[in-house]
């Protein structure tokens, strides 16, 4: 028992991290979901380039967020997707924190109508999900360690 109780805690971490939980919080940004399951802002429509407008090109380029914020593309292509690879998700047995390192100074902008910690993250529901997910796999695991030393 000793030795599960010693190991439970590398187990569920290691179960978290091979979840993958910042490509969970990259697909609800592709829906225009923030970190609480709102609704990201919808994107402006006085910005455009010739006829076209930013909030059309961005519902071109990702139908899925319905005209909403997904910080995935941009007019100028060099910064397409380099948000979502800077997320990145620190796994303690204490905590889950998301976090990134990208800060080009629009995202300051970006920052002030919508917090970094509303658009970093899972939903609790989702997190839940996760954990349960991570149960399943963690169980027999301990149950194993349990039985050898029965």
């Amino acid at each position: 028992m000793k030795e599960a109780k010693a190991k439970a805690p590398k187990l569920i971490v290691e179960g978290l991290k091979a979840q993958n939980l910042a490509l969970i919080n990259q697909d609800n940004l592709l829906h225009g979901k923030d970190s609480e399951g709102g609704l990201m802002p919808l994107y402006s429509k006085k910005y455009r380039r010739g006829n076209l407008f930013y909030a059309d090109y961005k519902n071109r380029s990702n139908p899925l967020s319905k005209r909403r914020w997904d910080l995935k593309h941009s007019w100028d292509k060099k910064f397409d997707g380099l948000f979502y690879r800077s997320i990145k998700v620190t796994i303690t047995d204490k905590q889950v924190k998301f976090d990134t390192n990208y800060s080009p100074e629009y995202m300051k902008e970006i920052y002030y109508y919508k917090s970094k910690s509303k658009i970093l993250g899972i939903t609790k529901q989702q997190f839940i999900e996760v954990q349960l997910k991570n149960k399943l796999k963690v169980g027999p695991k301990l149950k194993n360690i349990i039985n050898k030393r029965s």
